[in-house]
């Protein structure tokens, strides 16, 4: 069975690189990419976000791949895995800064990779239960679905607000209501979808939000977390 976990390879050597990615094909990863430089990952993740990375310490130096993994941690927000056949204490503790989700150790065994990766999956999947991922412009955006207060829909947009920051998103609310935790969240009116655990106080028209009224349509049943 083919999995939709997409995985960006960073390698500056085409046949390991080549070879890395047939192994992960072979295990049922079939949306699989390929870079050979730091500029061409940049690129890539700006471009199309993957799920997660499979990076190349040492590229053409070892401040190269230390870069990637640093953009990573601050603009993508998405797991890594080093690849490399380097495994000296000083590299490891290098490269331990940057929080990577885990090693692969060349030359590569494809039981190795597959365990690896899988696990990353899996993570990755428990973590998107409890947050919302979105692009803002060039950054992958991740919030606590416990922050959202509530969601109004406006033309081809949608606005999520949190109490720190308003967020807008070229979406719907019906692409929002399908990623959300349905026990938390409910569509009470063809613009508005509200965390039920954050209403203050509701009538039989409206609910009240941080002192925000939201209007609720007729027929809706509200029933508070």
């Amino acid at each position: 069975m083919e999995s939709d976990f997409s995985i960006l390879i960073v390698d500056d050597e085409e046949f390991v690189a080549g070879f890395l990615k047939n192994l992960l094909m072979a295990s049922g990863y079939a949306k699989v990419r390929v870079v050979h430089t730091k500029e061409a990952a940049f690129s890539q993740m700006e471009e199309d976000t993957p799920d997660a990375v499979l990076l190349d310490i040492d590229l053409e130096s070892e401040r190269d791949g230390i870069e990637i993994a640093e953009a990573i941690n601050q603009r993508y927000h998405i797991p890594f895995i080093y690849i490399t056949a380097q495994a000296d204490k000083e590299t490891v503790k290098r490269a331990l800064h940057t929080k990577p989700t885990g090693y692969i150790l060349k030359p590569f065994k494809q039981m190795d990779v597959y365990a690896a990766v899988h696990l990353m999956e899996k993570s990755t999947e428990e973590s998107r239960v409890k947050y919302l991922y979105f692009k803002d412009r060039y950054a992958l955006v991740k919030i606590p679905f416990s922050t959202i207060l509530y969601v109004q829909s406006s033309d081809n947009y949608i606005q999520i607000y949190t109490p720190e920051k308003r967020y807008t998103l070229r979406n719907s609310l019906d692409w929002f209501i399908k990623t959300a935790p349905t026990d938390t969240f409910q569509r009470v009116h063809r613009s508005y979808i509200v965390n039920r655990s954050k209403i203050n106080r509701m009538s039989s028209k409206s609910v009240f939000i941080n002192n925000v009224e939201i209007p609720v349509a007729r027929g809706c049943r509200i029933t508070l977390k």
